[in-house]
């Protein structure tokens, strides 16, 4: 477990989970209000990382449907009364499982600390990413060293058009939270994408791609 603090905005990340999934609770230490980015896994894994912080999360923000990112929503409003907020567009979730629907622009708040919700749609059609300060919680989107996995090829058009029109335009020195693996910044994202944009591609690539082997 790793905990990184800025200003009032402290981040706890655990895991990774079955999928290989991080955990991601934000707390605004002046109030003490926290919510979950996604509820990934084995709902253990989510209820140690807000009890570590000591911490009650009332929302999950969550940055996709699918379905290493959603299996724990259910324990999370059980355990801690946490309510989901999502793109109300996003396919995946279950009947009544969504309380707050949430669109491009707008800004949730835990505590004091502004989450603005980007529209990032490619990985899924509601994929979206929670920034705040510098901080880009991203989900599926953007992992160091490429896109997150594209069904077809107008699907990575998509994405690469959110990523370099959304999050590109953030400063460098934003730090990029994925739902799995290491974290990055937006600055050497932007450096390995220019790699990918310098070749030429097929016409039908899709799936995983990398940015400097693609």
């Amino acid at each position: 477990m790793e905990t990184v603090r800025d200003g009032n905005l402290e981040i706890v990340m655990a895991g990774p989970t079955g999928y290989g999934n991080n955990v991601f609770v934000v707390i605004d230490r002046s109030s003490g209000e926290a919510a979950f980015i996604d509820a990934p896994g084995e709902p253990d894994v989510n209820v140690a990382a807000a009890v570590a912080a000591g911490v009650n999360p009332a929302k999950i923000l969550l940055t996709h449907g699918h379905f290493d990112h959603t299996p724990a929503i259910e324990a999370l409003k059980k355990k801690f009364g946490s309510r989901l907020y999502a793109d109300g567009a996003e396919p995946g979730l279950k009947d009544g499982q969504l309380d707050a629907a949430v669109k491009h622009g707008d800004e949730v708040k835990v505590g004091k600390l502004d989450f603005r919700v980007v529209s990032v749609p490619g990985h899924t059609p509601g994929s979206t990413a929670y920034v705040c300060g510098k901080h880009a919680f991203v989900g599926d989107t953007l992992f160091p060293g490429g896109p997150g996995r594209s069904k077809d090829n107008a699907a990575l058009q998509q994405e690469i058009a959110s990523i370099t029109r959304e999050l590109f335009v953030l400063p460098d020195d934003t730090t990029i939270w994925p739902g799995h693996g290491a974290i990055s910044t937006i600055g050497a994202s932007k450096q390995e994408y220019a790699v990918f944009a310098a070749k030429e591609h097929a016409t039908d690539l899709c799936g995983d791609v990398s940015w400097l082997d693609s």
